[in-house]
Order: C-alpha cells, then sequence, then structure tokens
C-alpha cells in the first residue's frame, strides 16, 4: 500500500466495523473534530455498544469492481473519482428517508466523486417505484446464481426504530441474503442484509473508506464528513504530484 493511501485510511472517519451483534467491550474514542472525522484509525466505540452494520465490514479492504448488469441511467464516468455506492429496495422506507442525503451529495460534490444506487430487483420493479425521485444514477446487479429453491424473506415493515435510542433503522431481511432470489451478486460479496447499506471507495485502489447505514444515530453519513473524505482526497492528490 502507497504512503498515500496509508495517510488517506487513517485520516478518514474512524466509524466502527463490528458487525449486527455484540459489541466489544468500550474502548477511549480517538480525538474527532465536530464533523465526526478522527485523527487516527482506530475504531471509535460508544456505551451503547459501537457501530452496527447489516453486512459483512469491508472496511479498509479493497472492494470488488462494480460490474453491473444494466444501467438505468446514463453510465457514469467512474475513473478517478470517489464512488458512493447505495445498495436499496423499491419497498424500502429506510432507504427513501435517505434520498434526499444522496441527491444532495451528487448535486454538491458531482464533479469529484460518483453515487450509483444498485439493487438486486427486477427492471420493471424500478420502473413502478412511487417513492422520492433519486437524481443520481441507478443501476442492476448482476444476478446472483440461485443454489436453492429457497423463497425470499418477506420485506419487515417500512421504517424501523430503536425504542432505546429512537434512532431509525435500516429495512432489514431475515438473515445474510446469500442464495436469496433478488439478491444481486456484487451486493452478496458484502452479505448485505439490511438497506440501505452505503460505501464509499476512494479513487486509486477502489478501497473502502466508509461503511454502513448511512441514518445510524451517532454514525450519520453526513455532507460534512463527505467533504473532509473529498478533502483528504485532494491533499493526497496534490503531495503525490508534487513528487
Amino acid at each position: 500500500m502507497s504512503r498515500t493511501l496509508a495517510v488517506l485510511l487513517i485520516a478518514l472517519p474512524c466509524l466502527g466495523s463490528t458487525l449486527f451483534s455484540f459489541a466489544a467491550e468500550p474502548t477511549e474514542p480517538p480525538k474527532c473534530d465536530p464533523s465526526g472525522v478522527c485523527t487516527d484509525g482506530t475504531n471509535q466505540t460508544v456505551a451503547t455498544g459501537g457501530k452496527f452494520l447489516w453486512a459483512n465490514s469491508r472496511l479498509y479492504t479493497d472492494a470488488p469492481p462494480p460490474e453491473m448488469r444494466k444501467w438505468l441511467t446514463d453510465k457514469p464516468e467512474m475513473e478517478g473519482k470517489f464512488l458512493v455506492i447505495e445498495f436499496w429496495r423499491t419497498w424500502c422506507g429506510a432507504c427513501k428517508k435517505m434520498t434526499p442525503l444522496m441527491n444532495a451529495l451528487h448535486k454538491k460534490y458531482g464533479s469529484e466523486l460518483v453515487v450509483i444506487g444498485i439493487t438486486g430487483e427486477t427492471e420493471e420493479a424500478v420502473k413502478a417505484y412511487a417513492g422520492p425521485k433519486k437524481e443520481y444514477f441507478l443501476a442492476l446487479d448482476q444476478a446472483q446464481p440461485v443454489k436453492s429453491k429457497a423463497e425470499p424473506a418477506a420485506p419487515q415493515p417500512a421504517t424501523k426504530t430503536d425504542s432505546a435510542s429512537g434512532s431509525a433503522l435500516p429495512d432489514q431481511a431475515a438473515s445474510p441474503t446469500a442464495d436469496r432470489p433478488g439478491q444481486g451478486l456484487y451486493e452478496a460479496s458484502l452479505d448485505v442484509w439490511g438497506w440501505p447499506h452505503v460505501i464509499i471507495l476512494e479513487p486509486q485502489y477502489r478501497t473502502v473508506v466508509w461503511e454502513g447505514f448511512p441514518g445510524l444515530k451517532g454514525f450519520e453519513l453526513t455532507e460534512a464528513k463527505v467533504a473532509k473524505i473529498l478533502a483528504i482526497g485532494r491533499a493526497m492528490k496534490e503531495e503525490a504530484a508534487k513528487k
């Protein structure tokens, strides 16, 4: 790994990568600025149990290349840009709540990043979608070979709330989604089972520098955090160009 990428990873938001399970004992969190971006790569935990994921953690690892079955919008130019990939479902209420954020990132930072909404559903399902308009790029995931005839788990209620914290939660399948009809190949490689799930990939190695449910209380994805990620990326690019 290059020094440039190493510095980028260390400086990016240190949002914990614990799975949706009982978290490890809390550790002293690193120093973070008001936007939530931390000064070292230590996993940040909180007294309520840390950051939960409804997918396998891929933080600070290289992600598989996003190869789409079909683009439902124009295919974006991705070379040299950060990728903000949102895994979503047409029936997902939490996805609808996060659409304004994704639209804002696309509109405000579109020269430096590409926002892509990916679903394993059919083109017909997406065309029939009547939720908030997604103004960013949309694509259908590659179909995953189905090894069994198991029926897909029924969607959970459109909006979930954690009664203890009052925070919205993603819409969830009954279990991790391997071998489930409608589960896309790229999505399955991350074992996503809660929607929306977002990953941000840096331009050089497509390393995951942020992951999770963007509305999780205390770990929200915000414009301020994305702005800090982009600023660090610009600084690293300028440093590399001087060498």
